[in-house]
């Protein structure tokens, strides 16, 4: 399977929100836990250098929301700056991400084209968004 490349905002929003909460209890405990457990640790000692950073990390902490924004600026200059964090951390993001759609619980993408939204599932295969299709195949 090819990897997704995914962005800062999907990672930082994954590892600091109640997604991966929702997804961990889904999900293949024994293989999806401790690289989730991995990501946010080596996000967080990367992050919790930069003192704004570090209040957001520790509201999350703490049970608040935190200011995703700040992070995800943090998160995507320490990408551009570092560049093995960059590789661990999107490789970590793929990994986790091919786990959860082997468990059919992944990556879900939606669209929205003139103000119409179109949500595709398990991204595999060959897909089409329109409002009328027609498709030729000769066998």
């Amino acid at each position: 399977m090819e990897p997704v490349t995914l962005s800062a905002a999907a990672i930082i929003g994954f590892v600091f929100t109640k997604v991966s909460e929702t997804l961990i209890g889904k999900a293949t405990e024994a293989v999806v836990i401790p690289k989730i457990n991995e990501l946010r640790q080596k996000i967080v000692s990367k992050l919790e250098k930069i003192n704004e950073a570090k209040v957001e990390i520790e509201k999350h902490d703490k049970g608040s929301e935190p200011n995703l924004e700040v992070l995800e600026s943090f998160f995507k200059v320490a990408m551009l700056t570092d560049k093995q964090f960059k590789e661990e951390v999107s490789h970590l993001a793929n990994e986790i991400n091919q786990e959860l759609e082997a468990e059919g619980k992944g990556s879900n993408v939606m669209n929205v084209y003139g103000g119409k939204a179109y949500q595709q599932n398990h991204n595999k295969g060959e897909f089409y968004n329109a409002e009328t299709i027609t498709i030729h195949k000769h066998p």
